[in-house]
């Protein structure tokens, strides 16, 4: 899902040849100037690093944070305090999720990107001060309200793929702030 992110930040923020009035295929169509296959590449197999840590995590959270069990046949002061307990052990996930996990997740996505990019070290730490905060306000926009219906409404095994899915936004997202950031173009003025 990564590369589905980035190919599609690429053709976004890229200009087409067709745009920039330079070269166009034999058929008429414009072609996307400067993609580069590497980077979708490099999202590739951060995806494929990810998903395994993101299921341990999930099944962490379900451990540590069990939903209450619904009994059938319950009077409606219970099921009331069930509802409540859910939504407390669902608020407790979420919560650890964007405090504990997406801040570190974060920061790990610009360390092994740029150690993929062959950056050096201190490179690595500027595109972290030059990145993070942006990255981490825009999780924030969209991370705990997907992980809020993943956490109340999709079993544990299905929660990667449907995390996978809003990670196509969220990874067009990052794919486009990575790339900005590194070109000096300020993120605001785009």
């Amino acid at each position: 899902m990564g590369a589905i992110g980035d190919v599609i930040a690429q053709n976004i923020a890229q200009p087409t040849a067709q745009q920039t009035d330079k070269t166009k295929s034999t058929d008429g169509s414009s072609q996307a100037v400067g993609y580069d296959p590497m980077r979708t590449a490099r999202f590739f197999l951060y995806g494929c690093m990810f998903g395994p840590v993101a299921y341990k995590w999930y099944s962490l959270l379900d451990r540590r944070f069990p939903l209450p069990l619904v009994t059938l046949g319950s009077s409606a002061p219970s099921a009331l305090g069930t509802s409540a307990a859910k939504m407390l052990a669902i608020g407790k996930r979420v919560a650890v999720d964007q405090v504990a996990f997406a801040p570190v997740a974060i920061g790990a996505f610009f360390v092994v990107m740029g150690a993929m990019e062959g950056k050096r070290i201190n490179d690595i730490r500027a595109s972290l001060r030059a990145k993070y905060k942006d990255a981490l306000v825009g999780n924030y926009a969209l991370w705990p309200w997907a992980q809020l219906v993943n956490f109340s409404v999709i079993p544990l095994i299905y929660r990667v793929p449907f995390s996978s899915v809003v990670s196509v936004l969220w990874n067009v997202y990052l794919s486009w702030i990575n790339s900005h950031r590194s070109s000096g173009v300020p993120i605001n003025s785009v």
